[in-house]
């Protein structure tokens, strides 16, 4: 019977007649194929590596960034690529607030939090040419979208306004009034946050490592309190990635 149906559409010379079948067969299951990978499958950054990915490895991994050399543990990297180690533009690292505790399963949904009271911090890595040194970048970038002068809060930081129509209309900036050695105090870290009427807002600082890299760290305002904590956290785990390539070489 199919013969004869097929027979109709398809000269007897052009047979076998079971090829125009599978050849819908086959359409079929490979349009179902790239429908379930299109909507299910990898995507783009699964493939580069770049989508989030924890591990709870304490294995360590050896990269280059602007040619700076780190040695991170794997559980403090959020993706594959920056676990392949080598020379990265970027590495993506995450911790936990207060303490930066790394990565582990019993403490994935903190880090899954990304909430106004979440504990999460990322810290980048970027190559970066140094355009200014760190002492000029206040004065240099910020100052002049600023409105009004700054005002010193009880936690130690002088908060200034941007005016509405600058780049950073919906943003503060604050500078730290560290205490300690003299280079430390002539080198205040800089926040810039988002305004509290943001429904979720972070805060993001930076800081130089030479002339060829530069690391930023993000966090949610309501721990801006605990600035300097955060801050000297961040610089000491950079150090010591740092410190222990220089000791593996």
């Amino acid at each position: 019977m199919i013969k004869r149906l097929l027979s109709r559409a398809v000269p007897e010379e052009e047979w076998p007649v079971w090829g125009l079948p599978l050849a819908i067969l086959a359409g079929f299951l490979i349009s179902g194929l790239l429908f379930y990978l299109f909507y299910f499958g990898p995507g783009i950054r699964d493939l580069q590596g770049l989508a989030y990915a924890p591990s709870d490895s304490e294995e360590r991994v050896r990269i280059e960034v602007g040619g700076t050399l780190f040695s991170v543990p794997a559980h403090y990297t959020r993706n594959g690529r920056t676990r392949r180690g080598g020379t990265l533009a970027h590495a993506s690292l995450h911790a936990l607030l207060p303490t930066l505790n790394a990565w582990r399963k019993d403490r994935a949904d903190g880090f899954l939090d990304t909430g106004i009271a979440s504990n999460l911090l990322t810290v980048n890595i970027r190559a970066a040419t140094r355009n200014l040194p760190d002492q000029r970048v206040f004065n240099a970038i910020y100052r002049p979208y600023i409105a009004g002068s700054g005002q010193v809060n009880d936690d130690g930081l002088q908060g200034y306004n941007f005016r509405s129509d600058s780049p950073y209309g919906q943003k503060q900036i604050f500078r730290g009034l560290k205490t300690g050695s003299a280079a430390e105090r002539e080198i205040p870290p800089l926040f810039v946050c988002d305004v509290t009427q943001h429904e979720n807002p972070t805060c993001e600082s930076r800081f130089n490592l030479g002339n060829s890299a530069q690391v930023s760290y993000v966090f949610k305002r309501i721990h801006l309190a605990q600035w300097e904590n955060i801050d000297r956290n961040v610089r000491e785990m950079i150090r010591n990635f740092r410190a222990e390539a220089r000791r593996q070489n």
